[in-house]
């Protein structure tokens, strides 16, 4: 199950302002912008009702794009509350994470199709060398931060709990991380090997979150007496909620608009 993930440590080199780390939701940028879109388009439906019908297929098709974007931010934030709830000791250890020189890095998560992955693994977490000192990190998500994107698939929290794991090994000791990553892994050409050298203390982290998780999985089931919602049902929960809340945003739009002709 954890032979799909890996790290990836890019040089690039940008500096900007630290802030108060914590496990953040990945798609709450894209989700803000979809929320316009979406607003921008349904008033483009009302105030065109007699546009042409491939006009209305491009709208139609747009407007699901954004609406799976929004879909994507709910879910990661339901299954981020799902681990919290079975595993807080492993939540709060990731939430409260600071790096050598006692910095906070935000954690940003995002649960993605497999369609959209950049690299072709269930669970990649992404961090770069930063401008400001060797001890800081950086995504594509500004400095101070890691990014850490899953698949969606029903393994997924169990994906996650091992990507946490790296992530708790790593930002603490970056600098010497780096240096290890080079050696290491400078001569494989299996990609999901990387992270998981039998010298790596990473991948040992890794192990011992995964197998945590479980354990509190179990623990959960049998304190609760319920299983934890699976990750299918959960994303289509989501988009049917999302569906009717468009739909009837759409149908007062209209009933509005007629009220003042």
């Amino acid at each position: 199950m954890f032979s799909k993930c890996v790290l990836l440590l890019f040089l690039c080199l940008v500096a900007t302002e630290s802030v108060i780390g914590k496990i953040r939701n990945g798609y709450t940028t894209a989700m803000a912008s979809a929320q316009e879109c979406l607003r921008q388009l349904n008033q483009r439906l009302l105030i065109n009702p007699d546009m042409p019908e491939s006009e209305r297929r491009r709208i139609y098709a747009a407007m699901k794009k954004h609406t799976e974007a929004i879909a994507h931010y709910q879910l990661t934030d339901a299954l981020l509350d799902q681990f919290r709830m079975i595993s807080p000791d492993l939540y709060y250890r990731i939430d409260q994470l600071m790096d050598r020189r006692g910095r906070e890095t935000d954690i940003y998560v995002r649960f993605i199709p497999e369609a959209d992955a950049t690299v072709m693994l269930s669970g990649v977490s992404f961090f770069r060398p930063s401008a400001i000192d060797e001890d800081a990190s950086r995504s594509r998500f500004g400095e101070f931060t890691v990014a850490i994107d899953i698949w969606i698939c029903d393994t997924a929290l169990n994906l996650l709990a091992h990507e946490f794991g790296h992530t708790m090994h790593i930002v603490p000791n970056l600098a010497a991380y780096r240096r290890y990553y080079s050696e290491t892994y400078r001569d494989r050409v299996t990609v999901s090997h990387i992270g998981h050298s039998a010298s790596d203390a990473s991948g040992r982290m890794a192990y011992s979150f995964g197998q945590q998780f479980l354990r509190d999985r179990r623990a959960f089931r049998l304190r609760t007496g319920k299983q934890p919602q699976r990750i299918f049902a959960i994303l289509k929960k989501v988009r049917n909620g999302l569906r009717e809340a468009i739909e009837s945003s759409f149908q007062e739009s209209l009933a509005s608009s007629k009220s003042l002709e």
